[in-house]
């Protein structure tokens, strides 16, 4: 046995039996490079079907709250109870999720938050011990306080905690879904596509959870490198190939599906609430700590080093280059010229003009931009042509910079104006209030994406990346970047960094600026067909993977399917002709 005094004074001993259950047991590692067994803990949905955990104190406890919210909607039926009422109650054990176990997870994170409130407990509370031992159910073995880490008792007692949590969040949302629930016409096709698709967002989103489940195992499941740390490496296939975070992004999508289902747009929008509140506990509580946990100081290659020195020792890139509105400069020529345009711009809209002459004026500026850029740097790439109207490289540089910033901002805002002249309230289909402030909402949540995909991509690629600046400077030595969003996809803001042009159409509510939108779109893959892949081919050659990690994701599990399949057939003839022998046998017999 081994022995090892823990911060309550007792003598914590690591048993030999833990040691040769299982020779595949991976090690804990706390802080101070300590190693303990780490046991095979129970998964939720082991915790809920194995016989063991049943008489437990954490599972009664467990079930209990799930009962009695649960109950809350048969008081609904008896009229005790109004809408309001579930509404709050799915934001409350939303809020104590997010906010609560955020602010634990963080504070533990930081300064062992949990592990010090674990300690103190225990001191003041002894009987918290056996409660807590009745609580743990291991798959093997039994669990007892002093054969652990206190650190590992602490992540213990948080698990409880956490599993009444997130059992009380989801059970007050699916009563929340009850009581909403709208009448459906089998009749209707509308509600049938409508009940279909969200039976499919669930089953998609319990697919996801399950296959992500399965790739990070119980362990970080129940967030455990907030304590302590395994020896295992950190492994992201399958669902985490196809999509970033996917129990936070795609996972939640049946908070989507369930109010189409429903019919109600009551629904909807606590949908919303509830997943932007995890998307704001990822951010805030889980990447930092990532961040933190993860990181790992790299020495920077001579090749980086080259490539910095060209590129900010020649001046190509200034930490303060406008980017959109931002590192504005009043007393830069290029910048106040900018801004004086968009000032005018704005103007144009308390003047008598047509709408029509805004539409025309969103063209211009989308054929603009994809189509006069792309041509300059298509003959950039080509002929250098952009570079030589200028005294060096440096100076063509700064000056596309500026240009293709310019080209970008005032795009935007010419079809922004176009759309706010061209509002309209009523929409085919969504002619009533709540409808219309329900397609708002999702135009919101667009433009919210095309944000998200936009920021990840400038961090992945720079601001070399942003004005590709590869198209100028050929010192730097050709390299490809596929991290970050680029794990995902190849070309993540032609697919997705359009879906805010989207987004201002529904809002919009004008079939015409949606058809602009559209038309920004067609401008945007052909200028990725038509100028960056024909570069992209010359410049980086073997560099360039054919798909990205949801392209190759999704394939291979259409042929491991396709696998499955011709194996069940080939299985099922083999048992047919079996049995077509046996009834010829007993034919003749």
């Amino acid at each position: 046995m081994d022995k090892k005094t823990n911060a309550l004074g007792e003598t914590s001993v690591i048993s030999d039996a833990h040691k040769d259950s299982d020779s595949n047991l991976s090690c804990g590692i706390l802080k101070d490079g300590t190693r303990f067994f780490y046991p095979e803990t129970m998964s939720v949905v082991q915790s809920l079907t194995s016989f063991k955990t049943w008489n437990s104190f954490g599972t009664l406890v467990w079930l209990a709250s799930v009962v009695a919210i649960g109950s809350t909607w048969l008081l609904y039926l008896m009229g005790a109870l109004p809408v309001w009422y579930f509404c709050v109650q799915f934001a409350f054990w939303r809020i104590v999720y997010n906010l609560g176990i955020g602010y634990i997870l963080h504070k533990q994170s930081n300064s062992s938050f949990f592990v010090r409130i674990y300690h103190s407990a225990m001191r003041r509370y002894p009987f918290l011990r056996s409660l807590l031992e009745e609580s743990v159910v291991f798959t093997k073995g039994k669990y007892k306080v002093s054969e652990f880490p206190d650190v590992f008792n602490a992540w213990m007692l948080f698990r409880q905690l956490e599993n009444v949590v997130l059992s009380s969040d989801l059970i007050s949302y699916i009563v929340l879904s009850m009581v909403c629930w709208e009448k459906i016409s089998p009749w209707c096709p509308l509600d049938m596509l409508c009940f279909f698709i969200g039976l499919g967002s669930i089953l998609f989103s319990l697919r996801c959870k399950i296959e992500a489940h399965r790739v990070v195992g119980d362990f970080a499941w129940y967030w455990g490198d907030f304590f302590f740390l395994l020896d295992r490496k950190l492994v992201f296939e399958g669902i985490f190939q196809m999509f970033p975070h996917p129990m936070y992004t795609v996972g939640y999508t049946f908070m989507y599906g369930i109010p189409l289902m429903a019919k109600s747009y009551t629904l909807f929008y606590m949908s919303v609430f509830g997943h932007l509140s995890q998307l704001a506990f990822l951010a805030l509580v889980e990447n930092p700590h990532i961040d933190r946990t993860y990181s790992q100081i790299v020495e920077i290659s001579e090749e980086d080093k080259q490539r910095d020195a060209i590129l900010y020792g020649e001046g190509y890139l200034k930490p303060k280059e406008m980017i959109t509105l931002l590192n504005f400069n009043i007393f830069r020529a290029s910048d106040l010229l900018l801004a004086l345009v968009i000032f005018y711009l704005f103007l144009c809209i308390f003047l008598p003009i047509p709408p029509y002459a805004f539409v025309i004026h969103a063209l211009f500026w989308r054929v603009f931009h994809n189509g006069f850029l792309g041509y300059l740097l298509r003959e950039e790439s080509e002929k250098r042509w952009f570079s030589k109207q200028y005294e060096s490289q440096k100076i063509a540089f700064r000056n596309w910079k500026r240009i293709y910033n310019a080209s970008v901002t005032i795009t935007s805002i010419a079809y922004c104006l176009c759309a706010y002249k061209l509002f309209q309230w009523e929409m085919p289909l969504f002619s009533s209030g709540e409808s219309r402030v329900f397609i708002i909402v999702v135009g919101i949540l667009l433009i919210g994406i095309n944000v998200y995909v936009s920021l990840n991509v400038f961090e992945a690629i720079g601001s070399f990346g942003y004005f590709y600046g590869d198209f100028f400077i050929r010192e730097v030595s050709p390299r490809i970047n596929y991290s970050g969003i680029y794990r995902y996809l190849n070309n993540p803001d032609t697919i997705l960094g359009i879906s805010a042009y989207y987004g201002v159409a529904f809002i919009s509510g004008s079939w015409v600026v949606f058809l602009l939108a559209i038309f920004s779109h067609v401008c945007v893959i052909a200028f990725d067909h038509f100028v960056e892949l024909p570069h992209m081919k010359k410049h980086y050659e073997d560099q360039l993977r054919k798909r990205g990690g949801f392209h190759a994701e999704l394939l291979r599990k259409v042929d491991t399917t396709k696998t499955e399949c011709k194996k069940c057939v080939q299985s099922l003839q083999v048992k047919l002709a079996s049995s077509k022998e046996i009834c010829d046998d007993m034919v003749k017999g």
